[in-house]
């Protein structure tokens, strides 16, 4: 039997703030948020918390100021893999006091980052119209470092707003993708682009952000900065944007179910998919979806609940190319949420071999001959995606240094074009 690892981070949440049971005053150091040098720092509050009917916020917020301050940042609980395609959602509320009516591309407010180069992408802006005093505002976004593009000047100070933002991560070139909504018609769905309120499609001149984003920040950059409120952070992405929204569950609603383990494995005739929960209330069944490319999900059996730890499911058709599979949770009133992607394809195909296993330094990959864009992926036994290497065309041997990793198992992947192959070495 050969069992493969779940596809690193399908669809996850990977950070929600709300700031309830801080103290007053400096964010710095309260939550895991830190602070840069200099000063003010964002302030905590609680004076009157920003109320947006079907969302969920909490009790306490954070407030930024018109000034080169300090620019807290939280890391998420994991990190958003960006060296393939991947969507992401953002959602936020916000209350303006006063803005600027001239900001420059380095004046926004909120952003996601990657700590380890410090660049920023997702970029959310507020103006004020020169037109009419402090009155009417206006939200931007903006692709990594270009000229970032605005709504109307359809807003109010003083008004709590709840922003929504979609990140397209397109791999391999300059042109990813930003929407932003503002009070969107329902959050129960999933807002479609043409919906969006701005839409920014970039060109060139995006950031180097690297392979994976890793911290939400919080910006105060100069004098043109807004004074405004900001509450309940969320953040989730996915390999198609339903998974990225159905897991940034804006209105806050959770599954009454703990995922604790997805697993498939197969013996070249059918597959057997295992998993296991906890705290399940609630729950009516488990809808079994596949899929031959990972995107397009077909239902093929479904798996009554019946407030067990542990249940399996055998689909019986043969395995002979990549196959997907995911659980639609679904409880009693209705409401669902996907699990993530876990992988399989036949033993009776698999074609990858690692030497020496153990390894201490150097580890050898025998693969099949790369014809189509491919990677190698190293992954920690809880799923962080910790190295990707781009091969070379027509390889059939690779290397990977192990030499800096600790003690432990992780998963070697291959990719190239449909084929992906996995397999389990100890790191001494």
């Amino acid at each position: 039997m050969m069992t493969i690892i779940a596809l690193t981070t399908n669809a996850q949440l990977v950070f929600n703030e709300n700031f309830t049971g801080y103290a007053n005053g400096n964010l710095n150091g309260k939550g895991s948020w830190v602070s840069g040098a200099g000063t003010p720092d964002v302030q905590v509050k609680n004076a009157s918390p920003l109320i947006y009917n079907g969302y969920t916020s909490g009790t306490q917020y954070v407030s930024v100021t018109n000034a080169n301050g300090t620019d807290p940042l939280k890391n998420f609980s994991t990190n958003i893999p960006v060296s393939s395609n991947r969507f992401i959602f953002i959602s936020f509320v916000v209350r303006v006091s006063s803005a600027s009516a001239s900001i420059s591309n380095n004046d926004y407010s909120v952003a996601l980052q990657n700590t380890n180069n410090g660049n920023d992408i997702a970029r959310f802006f507020i103006e004020k119209n020169p037109a009419n005093g402090n009155n009417s505002l206006a939200f931007g976004i903006g692709a990594g470092n270009e000229n970032p593009g605005f709504t109307g000047f359809n807003y109010s100070v003083n008004t709590t707003y709840l922003i929504v933002i979609r990140y397209d991560v397109v791999s391999g070139n300059n042109n990813d993708n930003v929407y932003l909504w503002v009070n969107p018609s329902t959050l129960a769905t999933e807002p479609t682009a043409g919906t969006a309120l701005v839409s920014h499609l970039s060109s060139n001149g995006e950031v180097n952000y690297g392979t994976s984003l890793n911290a939400l920040k919080i910006s105060q950059s100069s004098t043109s900065s807004p004074v405004a409120d900001f509450d309940a952070f969320r953040v989730a992405h996915g390999a198609t944007s339903l998974d990225a929204f159905t897991n940034l569950s804006p209105t806050g609603a959770s599954l009454p179910v703990i995922l604790t383990s997805f697993n498939a494995s197969d013996d070249g005739l059918s597959t057997k998919l295992i998993w296991t929960g906890t705290e399940e209330n609630g729950v009516a069944n488990y809808v079994v979806e596949k899929s031959t490319d990972g995107r397009t999900f077909t239902a093929i059996g479904t798996v009554k609940a019946a407030n067990q730890s542990a249940y399996s499911f055998i689909d019986g058709s043969t395995v002979d190319n990549n196959s997907y599979y995911r659980l639609k949770m679904v409880d009693i009133d209705g409401a669902f949420k996907y699990s993530y992607i876990v992988s399989i394809k036949s033993k009776l195909n698999a074609n990858i071999s690692l030497s020496p296993n153990p390894v201490k330094n150097n580890l050898m990959i025998q693969h099949p001959k790369v014809t189509t864009e491919g990677h190698i992926q190293v992954i920690s036994a809880n799923g962080q995606l910790l190295r990707d290497i781009k091969l070379a065309a027509n390889a059939v041997i690779s290397n990977v240094d192990m030499s800096g990793f600790t003690s432990g198992l992780y998963h070697i992947v291959f990719k190239s074009g449909k084929d992906m192959f996995n397999k389990t070495v100890l790191k001494q």
